[in-house]
């Protein structure tokens, strides 16, 4: 007590474990109130505001704890995310004292020079997937009663840049199916070309994956496979492992009819793989994987387009095409060709028509030019009577 205040305090419990002294201020009848409450809200567990804990400690405690239910992929980023916050003097801001202004501040400095190495900044959507982990997680700590309210909510994020798409013409398609033959993966490329599937899901596709339903081939599209962190990494062991997973979503998750003269490439493959499994003296996986390492088992991504690139410079074509742009290929060479859109989003896996639309659906002015002509007969009318 002073001459014009009275100061409450108690230990309370931390989010970190532990206790901490925690004060009030206030006339006495406010000091005993605020008392009554904060007992109350300890015995029956409620979290209480800590003014001391640190952003980037925090978001370690809820990368730990409440991120139950994420994949690794995702974990994965997040923990890329930690190290760009934890390389600015924000980490070291305390939750309570975290404003809108600070955050702002730091979105500009991931743009200018937000990469760990400190030479160039962070893309566009790399600083908005961040900012909705910052955003989450402080939410997390406002239902925490960590503090009363968001700062992320308020800031203001850069648009994402929208890149030109990329299509292989016809010819340059069948240059590069033509150069692959026969090599081991070219059935990879098939696929790609041919269906729309994507990098991950071609990698995880395996013998049974090739199905017949009333007499109709389809590949069954469940997994995908990635590069994940490997978290439970000991020190001698590889950091970084491959994952066959679930695809991210139940629309991934797709039957794909096969064109006749890709089943007949497909089963040939599988039987020049049943062949070597025949003579590999019980070294061959059980139920292989279609693009595999030779003897069956899985082929890291980043292998495959190492391959891929050198594809693409034997048979003469402009190397910055990724894989994807099959994938892109083949959805505009579907949309070109009459297929309807609904069925090119749901081969895709995409989660509505309008991502197809907007992603996949170029308009030449050829096809704009064919969508005028109901218009012909209202121009002449009109030029007749002028």
């Amino acid at each position: 007590k002073n001459s014009r205040k009275w100061q409450a305090a108690i230990p309370v419990p931390l989010p970190t474990g532990g206790t901490k002294r925690t004060y009030f201020y206030g006339t006495q009848q406010e000091c005993r109130d605020w008392l009554i409450k904060m007992r109350y809200d300890i015995q029956l567990g409620k979290p209480v505001l800590d003014s001391s804990i640190t952003l980037i400690a925090w978001l370690g405690i809820w990368l730990e704890r409440y991120c139950i239910n994420i994949r690794d992929t995702t974990r994965m980023n997040y923990a890329s995310y930690l190290e760009h916050i934890a390389c600015h003097r924000i980490a070291q801001i305390s939750l309570k004292a975290l404003s809108t202004d600070e955050l702002q501040e730091f979105i500009s400095f991931l743009k200018k020079s937000g990469k760990l190495s400190g030479e160039g900044g962070l893309s566009n959507k790399t600083i908005r997937n961040l900012f909705q982990m910052l955003k989450t997680a402080l939410k997390q700590a406002q239902g925490n009663q960590l503090i009363w309210s968001n700062p992320a909510e308020y800031c203001q994020l850069p648009k994402i840049e929208t890149k030109e798409k990329h299509f292989l013409t016809t010819d340059e398609l069948s240059q590069l199916l033509k150069t692959a033959k026969g090599e081991r993966w070219h059935i990879a490329l098939i696929l790609l070309s041919l269906t729309g599937i994507r990098l991950g899901e071609c990698l995880s596709l395996r013998h049974d994956s090739l199905q017949c339903e009333d007499g109709i081939w389809i590949l069954e599209i469940q997994h995908s496979v990635k590069r994940v962190k490997n978290f439970n990494a000991k020190e001698d062991e590889p950091q970084t492992v491959l994952e066959v997973s679930e695809t991210k979503s139940n629309n991934s998750r797709r039957q794909i009819p096969l064109l006749p003269e890709v089943v007949s490439l497909l089963q040939e493959h599988i039987r020049m793989q049943q062949e070597e499994a025949a003579n590999s003296y019980g070294l061959y996986a059980e139920n292989p994987f279609i693009v595999d390492n030779g003897l069956g088992f899985i082929t890291d991504p980043s292998t495959f387009r190492k391959w891929y690139k050198s594809m693409l410079k034997k048979a003469g074509i402009m190397t910055n095409y990724r894989i994807h742009d099959l994938r892109g290929t083949w959805a505009s060479t579907s949309l070109k060709a009459g297929v309807p859109l609904q069925y090119v989003s749901v081969l895709l896996g995409h989660s509505s028509q309008s991502v197809t639309e907007k992603f996949y659906l170029a308009y030449s002015n050829e096809s704009k030019q064919h969508a005028l002509q109901p218009l012909e007969s209202v121009a002449k009318a009109l030029l007749e009577h002028k």
